[in-house]
């Protein structure tokens, strides 16, 4: 029998955003990218100094973490996007440049859905990437973070004051959500989860996505209710857009 466990909500208003090599999504700050609510939080925040290019990925040195994170070691290895991944490309970035990145642990699949250009099997346990589904990336310039830091704005602030914004960020009290009501609810029939739509009776654009960011259902038109039988076992995000207005609930399948 399958069951769905709620994780989190996060309600947040509907931005345009480009796909890049991947069926995923976006957000609006690097503080959303933070949030509870949020699909993949990162492990760890980092300000890094490229080193050196290695095949898709680069080589880093660790100048700063903040939060209250540490990472395993001062010189990474961190992967971006081999042509087919949920991962930005981080080539482009020039040696000696300093970046902040919202550091993951490598879920290998550059190890699977490789480009044939490079060797298989890069990717290896230590590895760090970086997603492309939110904003992990942030620019350092002159002493100060500069990006999307808590809206769809370039901003600029000090390492102090980014440090203790990313702590709040990451327990859900950095950035004030706007209120909305969920229309989303989870029922069962028979074990099987069922998604239902409530208040007004416009239809809603329904996708699932899957750890990888990959889509795993999609519904154009959504009214009635919809069945969540044929999802694996796994960690999915439910994202519904109705009248310009996401939200998205974190959902984990257990058999």
């Amino acid at each position: 029998m399958k069951k769905v466990l709620a994780i989190a909500l996060l309600a947040a208003i509907l931005s345009p955003s480009s796909l890049q090599a991947c069926s995923c999504f976006g957000n609006n700050s690097y503080c959303e990218t933070l949030s509870p609510g949020w699909f993949v939080n990162p492990d760890a925040t980092a300000l890094v100094v490229k080193l050196a290019d290695y095949h898709y990925g680069i080589t880093v040195k660790v100048v700063q973490t903040f939060g209250g994170t540490t990472l395993p070691n001062d010189t990474l290895t961190v992967w971006g996007d081999n042509g087919a991944l949920c991962r930005i490309y981080v080539n482009g970035i020039a040696v000696g440049d300093t970046m902040v990145f919202g550091l993951n642990e490598t879920d290998f699949t550059g190890n699977t859905i490789w480009n044939s250009q490079y060797p298989p099997n890069l990717e290896m346990p230590g590895d760090y990437m970086v997603s492309v589904c939110g904003v992990y990336a942030l620019n350092y310039n002159n002493g100060m973070v500069n990006g999307w830091i808590t809206a769809p704005a370039v901003q600029s602030m000090t390492l102090q004051d980014f440090d203790a914004l990313v702590s709040g960020c990451t327990i859900g009290v950095g950035v004030e959500e706007e209120e909305a009501s969920d229309p989303l609810l989870v029922k069962y029939d028979g074990g099987v989860p069922v998604l239902e739509l409530t208040g007004d009776n416009t239809t809603a654009e329904l996708r699932v996505f899957d750890a990888r960011g990959q889509v795993a259902l999609s519904r154009s038109g959504m009214r009635g209710p919809c069945r969540l039988n044929t999802l694996a076992v796994g960690s999915y995000l439910v994202d519904l857009r109705r009248d310009g207005k996401r939200w998205a609930r974190k959902l984990v399948v257990l058999e």
